[in-house]
């Protein structure tokens, strides 16, 4: 199945350009972060490295995404955050996608908003747009569809907090109802990003960190795409592939520095169909610093993250742990760390520290 990726820095760093050049053999295309509305009206267009993307020889598309917590925007808007951008005025990219998080029942005033925009930018633009699965419940969905040539359906959300950011069960349900509803041709979205995120007692979100931490240090709750469920899904699509899904476009390209996102082992294993495994290994490492103490540190060893072991035995009892994990006695009264919270799964050939021990 055809597969393109999205890269969604807001500033490029020197990590981009070796993923990209390992992803390359392996898509059909370049989506990217062009320019962004802001919640406060602040305008921001990334510093992109055309020249990384250029010498690849494969199609991009400009992405230009408004943020959810801003009033809808204007035609006017939408077109001059398209035209003063670097990638527009400059570069004469004219394959263009629309991210924003439009209202349900609002579809209406978007299917106009398109209109106008397409009678007014020039006719070898083609525009395109992000679609999530809620809208899907309008009468006008199908009419939508037909507004742009390959609509993209994200399946990924972090909507509820209890489900995730990604369910391949409910992502398939997604994809099939979408291939019912309409007879036009679109890509899906699949995730491989992490995100903490902020609730209130209610549940509510009220903050969303990606690849910073917030300022309240330890708080917050995880969420990760698990490889393994975004597998499954390919095989399931592979198996029977509906007959409008045209292929797959990833969000976001994993770099080094990204600690919110598959590692490139991950990535690399997932985009070139190896077998992905992972196996958390329990290392205990003498204290140069510390005469006698033992650290009890977790390894990964796969080429998947995952989620940190619940609980590690010891062979001491003078002993401590380190957050996320303190020192228990089981019921056969025997010493362990025990998880307290889930916090960012072990990254692929990552260490964690997670306590020490003393063997008298």
């Amino acid at each position: 199945m055809p597969q393109e990726v999205y890269i969604w820095q807001k500033k490029w760093n020197q990590y981009l350009q070796p993923a990209i050049e390992q992803t390359t053999p392996y898509v059909i295309g370049w989506r990217f972060l062009a320019g962004e509305f802001e919640p406060d009206g602040q305008v921001i267009y990334p510093s992109i490295q055309f020249d990384h993307l250029q010498q690849t020889n494969l199609p991009l598309t400009a992405v230009y995404r408004f943020d959810r917590l801003r009033p809808l925007p204007s035609v006017d808007e939408v077109l001059t955050l398209i035209q003063q951008s670097p990638a527009y005025q400059i570069h004469h990219i004219h394959r263009i996608e629309l991210d924003l998080d439009w209202p349900t029942p609002k579809l209406s005033l978007y299917i106009q908003l398109l209109r106008s925009l397409k009678a007014k930018l020039p006719k070898d633009v083609r525009l395109n747009i992000t679609m999530i699965p809620d809208w899907m419940r309008s009468p006008v969905f199908p009419e939508l569809t037909e507004q742009v040539p390959y609509p993209v359906l994200q399946v990924h959300s972090v909507d509820n907090p209890h489900i995730g950011l990604f369910n391949n069960n409910t992502a398939l349900m997604y994809i099939q109802k979408m291939n019912r509803l309409t007879r036009h041709p679109f890509y899906v979205a699949l995730p491989t990003y992490g995100l903490k995120i902020q609730t209130t007692p209610s549940g509510t979100i009220y903050a969303i960190e990606g690849e910073n931490d917030f300022k309240t240090g330890k708080s917050g709750q995880e969420l990760y795409s698990n490889p393994q469920q975004v597998r499954a899904l390919i095989e399931q699509l592979q198996h029977n592939t509906p007959i409008n899904l045209r292929g797959i476009i990833w969000f976001r390209l994993p770099i080094a520095s990204d600690q919110r996102n598959w590692s490139l082992d991950t990535w690399m294993a997932m985009i070139k169909h190896q077998n992905l495994h992972g196996q958390i290994m329990v290392k205990e490492i003498p204290d140069p610093n510390t005469p006698e103490a033992i650290k009890i540190t977790l390894v990964n060893q796969g080429n998947i993250a995952l989620p940190l072991p619940s609980i590690v035995s010891l062979r001491c009892k003078t002993a401590d742990g380190l957050f996320p994990y303190q020192l228990s006695v089981n019921h056969q009264g025997k010493y362990i760390l025990n998880l307290t919270k889930q916090i960012a799964p072990l990254n692929t050939h990552q260490e964690r520290v997670i306590g020490w021990m003393r063997c008298d």
